[in-house]
């Protein structure tokens, strides 16, 4: 790495450190700030705040990696969840808003019972602790190809004075430790305040650097025309045919490639994910009024969106050959690293503000991910189960011991699960969006109209495990549930099917069943 994009990169990240320590000096010493920054957050920081946790490593690493195989496909993601941001602010941001609640089990436990609000919280930790430790492996393979040499060096140092190797000491590994610390270290002393502070930082660098080499790629291969042409010359020097070349580059092109139902799924996944999503939803609890947290998640839409185009872009211009040599390139999970390395294609100063703004992103998600699942410990288990008498003391200091742990808990998981980061996060999408559907139809079934929703509890519990617990068995064994029954089904549909049939099916029972009680 030249010297220039090491000391931007390094003070990108003082700075960062700077401003996580100022902003606790603003935070005063209750968990109502340190949670949702006193609910006083104008438009601007809920915006950035809720951005930051959509644009992240599934939206940088994750969508490069899934372009360089697929081309436009992955843009779907940000599609989905810019859509689904913009729904969520025009329909249920204002009832989240105005129960004044923390937590999304919160607000369950207001529409059904305690009972649905703790299993529904169980299931959100299991997800972000998911989303916690892939977002720690997006930045694992950034920071180990940006200082690949200096990890390299330190990595046989620690095995020299171990006298042994190990997977703990690999630079890939090392990287997602020093990040992982680097980011319990400012939620910690800022809490919501810090996040959306540095988020708005983040967002302008990742924002102004990517647009830029963004143009640089399209004008270096010129333009879409010269990409796919490059593309279809990069599949015949491997060996392709030129009509399977020809096909590869038009599948390529579109961005419907992996199937119209996949495609659904993956709307269907992103836009109910927001509905019940504690990192990105935790912003809106800390806006200063019902109007504020409603334009906050509307105009997060508008800065969502695009990134997939560019990314995709981005991904393909890597896989066509053009930047730099394929040969160099150790995995498609190193493809936007590996152009921000190439000395050739970007100068110095560039490639690191432009590293900085990716690593950036990523920590714009890691860190409300990780503070989503220490707020729902804190406050729908700690609070709600073990000590209800606590002292708005005690939560603060609850609250930050949690953040440490979830921090903690993430990097080995981040070390020793290896997976495609845009596919894995699907499984997130798929506990969420069930559970989004028991928030959405206990809103359109009765809540504030009757005394109960037309849902049950016990079909809410039922529908938020059987779909958790079945997204979870179907990853572990889709190979042998596929040839079972004969075709392929996104995971996304496996959860949506589950919560579904389990409130239709176990409703009426419950129902009756009360009635004949009475």
């Amino acid at each position: 790495m030249h010297f220039v994009e090491l000391g931007v990169i390094i003070g990108y990240f003082v700075l960062l450190a700077v401003v996580g320590k100022i902003m606790k000096k603003f935070v005063s010493d209750s968990s109502a700030d340190f949670l949702i920054a006193g609910r006083n957050m104008g438009v601007v920081l809920v915006t950035v705040a809720v951005v930051g946790e959509w644009l992240g490593g599934m939206s940088t690493i994750g969508t490069s990696e899934k372009a360089f195989s697929s081309g436009f496909f992955p843009l779907w993601y940000n599609v989905s969840t810019a859509v689904g941001m913009f729904l969520f602010g025009l329909t249920i941001a204002k009832i989240y808003r105005e129960n004044n609640v923390h937590t999304v089990g919160e607000m369950l436990e207001k529409m059904y019972n305690k009972k649905v609000r703790v299993v529904a919280s169980l299931a959100f930790v299991v997800a972000f602790i998911i989303l916690s430790y892939l977002q720690l492996q997006a930045i694992g393979s950034l920071v180990s190809q940006l200082f690949g040499g200096i990890l390299r060096d330190f990595s046989a140092g620690l095995a020299s004075f171990f006298h042994f190797n190990s997977i703990l000491f690999s630079p890939y590994s090392i990287a997602i430790i020093i990040s992982g610390i680097f980011v319990i270290f400012y939620v910690y002393e800022g809490g919501m305040k810090s996040i959306a502070f540095t988020n708005l930082m983040h967002i302008i660098l990742l924002f102004s650097t990517l647009i830029v080499v963004f143009i640089l790629v399209l004008k270096h291969v010129g333009g879409y025309s010269g990409l796919f042409e490059t593309l279809q010359n990069q599949f015949v020097s491997e060996g392709q045919t030129a009509q399977k070349a020809n096909a590869m580059v038009s599948s390529f092109k579109n961005p419907f490639s992996e199937g119209i139902g996949k495609m659904i799924a993956w709307l269907f996944g992103g836009i109910l994910a927001g509905f019940a999503s504690q990192a990105s939803i935790q912003p809106i609890f800390a806006a200063k009024n019902i109007n504020t947290a409603k334009k906050g998640a509307m105009f997060s839409a508008i800065l969502i969106a695009p990134l997939g185009i560019l990314v995709s872009t981005i991904g393909m211009a890597v896989r066509s050959g053009a930047i730099a040599n394929l040969d160099k390139l150790s995995s498609p999970k190193e493809a936007f690293p590996f152009l921000l390395m190439n000395a050739d294609f970007l100068p110095p100063w560039l490639a690191g503000l432009a590293a900085a703004g990716i690593l950036a992103a990523i920590l714009s998600t890691v860190a409300p991910v990780m503070f989503a699942v220490s707020t729902i410990l804190v406050k729908d288990f700690y609070h709600l189960i073990i000590n209800q008498d606590a002292t708005d003391k005690q939560l603060l200091k609850m609250s930050k011991a949690m953040t440490i742990v979830v921090g903690i808990v993430s990097i080995p998981m981040a070390i020793f699960i290896r997976g495609a980061i845009l596919e894995a996060a699907y499984i997130t999408y798929g506990i969420r969006g069930a559970a989004a559907i028991v928030v959405i139809l206990g809103l359109l079934l009765g809540y504030q109209k009757i005394k109960e929703t037309w849902v049950t509890p016990k079909a809410a519990i039922t529908a938020i495990v059987a779909s958790t617990v079945g997204i979870l068995i179907f990853v572990l064994n889709k190979e042998a549930i596929t040839n079972f029954i004969g075709f392929e089904v996104d995971k996304v549909y496996v959860a949506l099917v589950f919560s579904l049939l389990s409130i239709f099916l176990v409703t009426p029972f419950t129902k009756k069943k009360k009635k004949k009680e009475a």
